[in-house]
């Protein structure tokens, strides 16, 4: 049986690939002993705490039972889970646009940017060996972090500020859980989106990198990269809305969904979705009678098309990342590529 292989245009593996992973592998600092061990203890408590969370929130949504007081019982846990995942976050997406900006950086510094290009491998095979070696080498870690917003997600669903407004408003208000394929959904999605970014982030750095010759200017370049192609499509969006927003589309549902999805999809650039998928898991508090309320919310199709835009916006910002990073090894003398 054929094992499954990426595309290698896009993903190759070739020796700019094996050589740069096998470069940040060993140019990596062995932690000591006792940090290894303390991140492994933070490591698993992390893990018990998502899988609670989530377990949790599913469990409550299949038997319609209310899960603020396993929320309670955590105490400070779900708001510290929701500080370390914005901190894990941040802190490897600048890891890997360290990483990928040194990666061409490194070879202008060393003068060994001329030696490369000499060898006639062409700048399509550089820029993407240099980028997909990066992807391979963070792709653990955004695994997990993908897996730890999942829980961080529940958390801001799941509010405590919310379940104490519950229990002590004296008027009818009622909660209203996710249903159970949305929060399964959310989880996948979010997988996704934080892999998504990787692949962004991981771009930006070389894109940054093909035109600086010290790795600190590469990284201050690659930062501006992600924050401004992010912010782009948004302000775009956002333009669009402002202009052909209008009463007539307000109250056309086949509109208010288009608006939806472009609008969601498109400013879940900027927080990597965070927003959007705490939406799926949101429990919702509202003054309803018995007669028309219903306990689990509908699945939102339209976040689901949402995500999935955000996800089409990742690839083509990639692409185009990617594209320049090559245009930009080419002025640099690289070889082009043969049409």
């Amino acid at each position: 049986m054929a094992s499954f292989q990426l595309p290698p245009a896009f993903f190759p593996e070739n020796a700019i690939t094996r050589a740069e992973l096998i470069y940040q592998q060993r140019s990596a600092k062995p932690a000591r002993r006792w940090r290894r061990w303390l991140n492994a203890i933070s490591k698993g408590l992390i893990i018990g705490i998502v899988f609670i969370l989530v377990t949790m929130l599913l469990v409550a949504s299949l038997t319609e039972r209310d899960p603020t007081p396993i929320i309670k019982l955590l105490g400070v846990a779900p708001p510290l889970l929701i500080l370390f995942t914005l901190f894990y976050d941040l802190s490897l997406i600048f890891q890997t646009i360290s990483l990928a900006a040194n990666s061409i950086s490194r070879e202008r510094e060393g003068q060994t940017w001329e030696m490369l290009v000499l060898t006639g491998i062409n700048a399509r095979q550089i820029v993407r060996g240099k980028w997909w070696a990066t992807v391979q080498r963070q792709f653990p870690r955004y695994l997990l972090l993908g897996f730890i917003r999942a829980g961080a997600s529940v958390a801001m669903g799941v509010s405590i500020l919310a379940s104490s407004y519950y229990y002590t408003s004296n008027y009818d208000v009622r909660m209203q859980l996710p249903h159970p394929l949305s929060i399964l959904i959310s989880v996948f999605l979010g997988v996704l989106l934080t892999v998504a970014n990787l692949g962004f982030s991981a771009a930006c750095g070389v894109m940054g990198s093909v035109v600086s010759k010290r790795s600190s200017m590469a990284v201050t370049r690659g930062i501006a990269n992600q924050i401004v192609l992010s912010l782009i499509p948004a302000i775009v969006a956002l333009f669009i809305f402002s202009r052909s927003y209008n009463v007539s589309v307000r109250y056309d549902s086949i509109w208010q969904s288009v608006y939806t999805v472009f609008g969601i999809g498109t400013g879940s650039l900027f927080d990597n979705g965070y927003t959007m998928l705490s939406s799926f898991m949101n429990v919702h508090y509202q003054y309803v009678s018995a007669a028309n309320f219903v306990p689990i919310k509908p699945i939102e199709f339209d976040w689901i098309f949402a995500a999935l835009l955000t996800l089409v916006w990742y690839g083509l910002l990639i692409w185009f990342a990617l594209w320049r990073a090559e245009k930009r090894a080419v002025s640099a003398l690289a070889t082009p590529v043969e049409k």
